[in-house]
């Protein structure tokens, strides 16, 4: 079963949002995202559009009720491209890739900051490229 933001250490001091808040942040910026269990009671967020890569966003404390309702923090809160190399292995995000959110960032900056760098990974000429070159 999973931990409940409420039982872990410090949760006072941490800011937990609901799913639904990003959503509809999300949704400000054109883009539509989905709350789903990815293993152990986590709540991951994916945003995909046809023909781009996807990016996973979290992670978060699923809801099983209500996945709108799962519960994140912008303490713990990271995005990034989803991708896998010919042999069904994760990438290594590099740095300019993974991006952490800064704790107590307003849900629109996030938002705003998540769609932006969404559409630049996905302007890339080949974002599957690892290897730096051209």
């Amino acid at each position: 079963m999973a931990e409940c933001p409420e039982a872990r250490p410090h949760a006072e001091e941490i800011e937990w949002f609901p799913a639904r808040d990003l959503v509809d942040a999300m949704k400000a910026e054109g883009l539509e995202l989905q709350v789903g269990q990815t293993g152990g009671g986590t709540a991951t967020f994916f945003l995909r559009r046809e023909g781009s890569h996807t990016f996973l966003i979290g992670p978060g404390s699923y809801n099983w009720n209500d996945p709108l309702e799962s519960q994140f923090t912008t303490a713990e809160l990271y995005y990034g491209p989803d991708q896998y190399d010919e042999d069904g292995e994760p990438v290594e995000f590099s740095d300019d890739e993974e991006k952490t959110i800064t704790p107590g960032t307003p849900m629109t900056d996030t938002a705003q900051e998540i769609a932006a760098n969404f559409h630049r990974f996905n302007t890339h000429p080949n974002p599957t490229r690892t290897d730096g070159g051209t």
